[in-house]
């Protein structure tokens, strides 16, 4: 089988990476939601991924060169893969590529917790990220993509409580470098390391969040969460982290709601609504065979989820959350 065609920054990406070495296996990758050319090749036994951005985003010219300003603190500080070119004019970076599997918590492995809670720390206590878009205009992003391709935005309640709960932080909020979209697929666990990998959404944020996107899909239940929260912070959580804590698990629920809303458009007429699969259930259906999982049916539950979420919460999102 011959060798794919390679876009000419690809093509120059690596002659300046790796001059004069001949580079081997090269295998396009599934580049996800961004569009993104990923490419999987080989030099001198070594395994690098190339990412070439399909563009740049409407609104927000410096979002290659933002994702590699992220990349570049977060591979220095060890808890992204060896980040080894990177080109903002081209949006082209190369890395080493990592022999790790998805986040898939397991008995077999009790320390994988607090693995992923101390790479969390050790990202959030590092060097300072460029501010990104804010969570509001990326969900009102994905609601002018949803209405474009089907007529209809995302759900209002869904809209107006990610509203309300970011402009209850206000601008004084506590900020730290994060990821912002760490589902399982972007943490990868190896026996000794635990790394993260697709910065297309990093920069300044809300370090709860993070914490609650990891609550969302890898782990779900309630003590988990918050052996999570007590992991992340060295010591029993006080009343108010578990405050905030909630608060941004409502909101992490409301972006997956919102993302997979956007993929159901996408992906063909939904199934029969026979009401909202229980999260939990739907995590086991997803680990079995994701590909026979309409986004439609993993919307209605996060969405579910969400508004029962929101309830509990209400207490909570009622009272002033103490700034830690």
């Amino acid at each position: 089988m011959s060798a794919p065609r390679l876009h000419p920054h690809l093509s120059a990406a690596l002659d300046t990476a790796f001059p004069g070495r001949p580079v081997h296996e090269v295998t396009p990758l599934t580049g996800g939601r961004s569009g993104a050319t990923l490419i999987a090749f080989v030099v001198d036994g070594a395994p690098y991924v190339a990412k070439r951005h399909a563009g740049l985003a409407p609104g927000d010219p410096e979002r290659a060169a933002r994702e590699i300003a992220c990349l570049r603190i977060a591979s220095e500080r060890g808890v992204a893969p060896r980040l080894r070119h990177a080109d903002a004019r081209t949006g082209v970076t190369i890395m080493d590529r990592v022999a790790g599997t998805p986040l898939r918590p397991t008995p077999a492995d009790p320390t994988q917790l607090e693995r992923v809670a101390a790479t969390l720390r050790r990202l959030h206590d590092g060097p300072p990220f460029p501010r990104g878009p804010a969570l509001m205009d990326v969900l009102r992003s994905l609601d002018a993509r949803c209405a474009a391709l089907a007529g209809v935005g995302l759900p209002a309640d869904l809209v107006r409580t990610v509203d309300e709960l970011t402009r209850g932080g206000g601008p004084h909020a506590p900020a730290a470098p994060c990821h912002r979209d760490l589902n399982p697929n972007n943490v990868l666990v190896t026996v000794d390391r635990v790394h993260f990998v697709d910065w297309a959404t990093a920069g300044a944020g809300d370090p709860f969040i993070d914490l609650a996107q990891l609550g969302v899909f890898a782990f779900p239940r309630p003590e988990q969460r918050e052996a999570l929260l007590e992991a992340y912070l060295g010591r029993p959580a006080s009343d108010g982290e578990r405050a905030r804590a909630h608060v941004a698990r409502v909101i992490a629920l409301a972006f997956y709601a919102a993302a997979f809303l956007v993929g159901a458009r996408l992906g063909g007429p939904p199934p029969a609504d026979d009401g909202p699969v229980p999260l939990a259930e739907l995590r086991a259906a997803l680990g079995a065979a994701p590909e026979r999982t309409h986004p439609g049916t993993v919307a209605a539950a996060l969405l579910h989820e969400m508004r029962e979420t929101r309830r509990e919460a209400h207490v909570h999102i009622a009272a002033k959350i103490p700034e830690p």
